[in-house]
């Protein structure tokens, strides 16, 4: 494989992807998490965590995770394959469960406690907190939202808690087809917008866009996904601003709530968690589409 100056001099060991719970449980989802775990981290958040661990449930109830707004509606061709999708993927899931060590995966989550957390090495044990905090915060926008409090969308508020709370981490998602020809933003920016995040796309004109994206493509190349571009498979990349969450290094040393006893159950215990630490947060998303 031709190696570019930009591929050589960039060390892939220092990115962070969170997976989108949508990307998760497509048809791509595993193979995804196995490929490029060989060159970065790969986390998941806690509620798709909980969806990975309950597979039986999940299978028997497989439309609890897709958005309520599509279910209102008469089931179009699409959204059967949606569901046929997610079927598929937690058999996957549960499969690779099954066959293989995840301690070999390079795949991190955030469990209910530490014991049930799998962290890269040096990590420290406030990252936890840290997640805790974010989400709940972002509870309150989720109960003053009508119709989107389900189990969707809790996947998806953990994945954006968790990825403000890695800081340098991006997130990795998809369009569905008919939303790539609509130019419609994937779920979790739907998700976005509901909780009062703007999620704006960026141009593949846009200089930044263009370097990082050839950065993510040589990625894919290196692990043999490229050819899920040739299929027509639809990646997006969202990042977060995040600029009133104090800033953390999340490896082993003092950080941010590192000497706080905040309860994130009473989060009026918690000085600096009173103001809402996602005021103007904003996303922003670009194709990885070739």
């Amino acid at each position: 494989m031709l190696i570019t100056p930009l591929f050589s001099q960039l060390d892939s060991k220092q990115w962070i992807c969170v997976l989108d719970p949508a990307l998760a449980l497509s048809y791509y989802g595993v193979h995804i998490a196995q490929q490029l775990g060989e060159i970065i981290e790969i986390w998941i958040a806690r509620e798709l965590w909980h969806i990975l661990n309950n597979t039986k449930f999940y299978l028997e109830q497989p439309e609890l995770l897709i958005p309520k707004s599509t279910l209102n509606k008469k089931a179009s061709e699409q959204e059967r394959a949606t569901l046929e999708s997610v079927i598929w993927s937690l058999q996957e899931w549960k499969r690779l469960q099954t066959e293989h060590d995840l301690l070999g995966l390079n795949l991190f989550w955030l469990g209910d406690s530490l014991r049930e957390s799998l962290l890269p090495k040096g990590t420290t044990i406030k990252l936890l907190a840290r997640w805790e905090y974010l989400a709940r915060l972002l509870d309150r926008r989720i109960n003053q939202s009508q119709g989107t409090n389900d189990t969707l969308m809790a996947s998806f508020r953990d994945t954006v808690a968790l990825s403000a709370s890695l800081g340098s981490a991006f997130i990795l998602s998809y369009q569905k087809p008919t939303d790539f020809s609509d130019n419609r933003p994937p779920d979790i920016c739907k998700a976005l917008d509901k909780l009062g995040i703007s999620c704006e796309l960026v141009s593949p004109q846009d200089r930044i866009v263009a370097l990082e994206s050839e950065y993510l493509r040589q990625l894919m190349i290196y692990t043999g996904l490229a050819k899920l571009l040739w299929e027509g498979l639809h990646l997006c990349v969202i990042h977060l601003v995040t600029p009133a969450v104090p800033v953390s290094d999340r490896m082993s040393k003092p950080s941010w709530s590192d000497n706080s006893a905040c309860d994130p159950e009473d989060l009026g215990n918690c000085p600096e968690l009173k103001e809402d630490l996602w005021i103007n947060t904003k996303a922003f998303w670009y194709s990885l589409s070739i």
